[in-house]
């Protein structure tokens, strides 16, 4: 219909200005090499720190939870890819409680663009293109050293499982973020909290206690970033059949992000007071 067709069309448009604003920030950033080189290299030593953390405790013990290594590094790497992702493309959410609480949310209203866009394409980080890069890495030499019955299924899964676990941590992010609309102050540490708790999803989550388990299933679903998709592929018997609702779990998210961000913008007061 034609109104589809409109929709296509505008929606084709706030993608193209998303990315042009993104090269804005890109360019911007590029005039600063230094910063770049100095960023990549303090990434890959961050990462790799946490990646030999891991190596020590697997030097103990042979497997956890029945999982072994490289399995475990699989899910490191499917995570950090998600946190790149948001790092890189979408670092701007972290704004969100400065253009609150300065008012300079105003600015961003009174362009003819979406509030979201601008927000998501207000900053990006190189240090996400490092994570990236190294998660791709990780995950790749994990599944050179794991066994695994390779077909045409795991293949597309394989790649809706990290397209829906970057989509559910940006939503998460952008709720997290969100609740500056209503916890009024010139601080916020709630989307830090949500931030740190992803250390959880690095672990098969039948590690933790019960209550640890339904928080990362449901209200923190890191579980579907990283454990699930891992399960799935690695053919887990218990979990692998609920990470085929991974997808679904992406298309809830992006409804909650554009419900609570829509309800946050309705209390916004300009000025923050």
């Amino acid at each position: 219909t034609r109104r589809s067709s409109d929709l296509i069309k505008q929606y084709k448009r706030y993608l193209s200005l998303y990315f042009k604003m993104l090269m804005q920030s890109f360019k911007t950033m590029l005039e600063y090499k230094g910063d770049f080189i100095l960023l990549m290299v303090t990434t890959i030593v961050g990462q790799m720190s946490g990646l030999f953390f891991i190596y020590l405790i697997y030097q103990k013990v042979p497997t956890i939870a029945g999982w072994s290594f490289w399995e475990i590094i699989f899910i490191y790497g499917i995570l950090y890819f998600s946190e790149g992702i948001i790092s890189f493309l979408f670092e701007g959410t972290w704004l969100l409680n400065g253009l609150i609480n300065h008012g300079e949310l105003d600015r961003l209203l009174l362009r003819p663009v979406p509030i979201v866009v601008q927000v998501l394409s207000m900053k990006m980080n190189f240090d996400g293109l490092g994570k990236i890069i190294l998660s791709i890495v990780i995950m790749s030499q994990a599944l050179m050293n794991i066994s695994i019955q390779w077909n045409i299924g795991k293949i597309i899964m394989l790649i809706v499982f990290v397209v829906s676990a970057s989509v559910i941590r940006v939503c998460l992010n952008i709720v997290a973020n969100s609740s500056s609309f209503w916890l009024k102050g010139s601080r916020n540490s709630l989307p830090h909290m949500v931030y740190t708790i992803w250390e959880f999803g690095k672990y098969p989550i039948n590690i933790f206690s019960g209550a640890i388990q339904f928080i990362l299933l449901t209200i923190l679903p890191y579980a579907f970033m990283g454990f699930l998709p891992a399960a799935y592929m690695f053919d887990k018997p218990i979990y692998a059949s609920v990470a085929l609702i991974t997808p679904v779990v992406a298309f809830i998210w992006i409804i909650i992000s554009v419900v609570v961000f829509r309800l946050g913008l309705n209390r916004y007061e300009s000025t923050g007071n």
